[in-house]
């Protein structure tokens, strides 16, 4: 089912949320006490001392972006990936709590135009009338996070979870600044940061051993170091994400783009009474 193939696609989100929140519990902080010195720094600046920022210390305009980024607390996503087998989306992502992230995207799986709506830790899937019939009427399915198509999709939920993406890159990965490039005509900031796969799921505290040698094993198959690039524009705004390993290279990597910050469409778990059967999922999909 290549629904399922989200979770190697995606898999370094999850990777990435888990070291953030080690980060976050062993800290013993909160509020702007748990920030870094440049983050609280950066959050006080006037938007002309935050495009400065994009020529300084690119840890620095990691936190910064991490930020604004929290601010606008939502926006319209795409995530494109490289080949069918790997069905991406488009729609809108919430990260208001930055460990919940949720995502409401229609992606074409199995052929079929499908939405998938991630709210917190629950999944589902569904659509239009079109599902109906095979869900004995109703539109949606919810899909336990016990199972790995599940778990697939709530890893694709906190990928789109920029808050995440940029503070862990920030303080664990080896920033740099790639140079100036301009992105569906915005001038923007070109950042990468490589992280050495082992040292990143060796410092999850938080996983279990167990966990952290499958997340490794299935990381690895991408390579033994992560390079995830981002790109800011003038405001500090992440405008585009991307992330591949080093045994594939770019060729096989997963983007995601941001559009309309704090202008996203407001979504809801789909009502108790318009859920099919989890068994009716494999019908749904064909």
């Amino acid at each position: 089912m290549r629904a399922v193939r989200l979770a190697s696609t995606a898999v370094t989100a999850a990777v990435l949320l888990a070291a953030l929140t080690a980060c976050g519990s062993g800290s013993g902080k909160s509020g702007d006490d748990a920030k870094s010195p440049d983050a609280k720094s950066a959050s006080t600046k006037d938007p002309g001392s935050l495009a400065a920022a994009l020529t300084g210390d690119p840890k620095a305009a990691l936190a910064a972006a991490a930020l604004v980024m929290q601010k606008a607390g939502n926006g319209k996503v795409a995530m494109i990936t490289p080949d069918s087998s790997q069905p991406g989306g488009a729609g809108t992502a919430d990260w208001k709590d930055p460990g919940k992230a949720s995502v409401d995207l229609t992606s074409d799986m199995e052929g079929k135009k499908l939405k998938v709506r991630v709210i917190g830790t629950d999944a589902y899937v569904g659509g239009d009338d079109t599902a109906a019939p095979a869900l004995g009427g109703k539109h949606w399915v919810k899909v336990p996070a016990s199972e790995e198509m599940g778990s697939a999709f709530l890893v694709m939920g906190q990928m789109m979870n920029p808050v995440a993406q940029l503070t862990v890159a920030g303080q664990s990965g080896k920033p740099s600044k790639v140079g100036e490039e301009t992105v569906d005509g915005v001038r923007t900031t070109h950042l990468r940061a490589v992280e050495d796969t082992s040292v990143l799921v060796a410092g999850m505290t938080s996983l279990s051993a167990e966990q952290r040698q499958s997340v490794e094993k299935t990381l690895e198959e991408d390579g033994k170091t992560l390079t995830i690039d981002f790109w800011l524009n003038d405001k500090q705004e992440l405008v585009k994400y991307r992330e591949y390993g080093d045994t594939n290279g770019e060729s096989k990597a997963v983007t995601v783009t941001y559009s309309d910050l704090g202008k996203g469409a407001k979504f809801e778990a789909p009502a108790a009474g318009d859920l099919g059967s989890p068994a009716d999922l494999l019908k749904l999909l064909g």
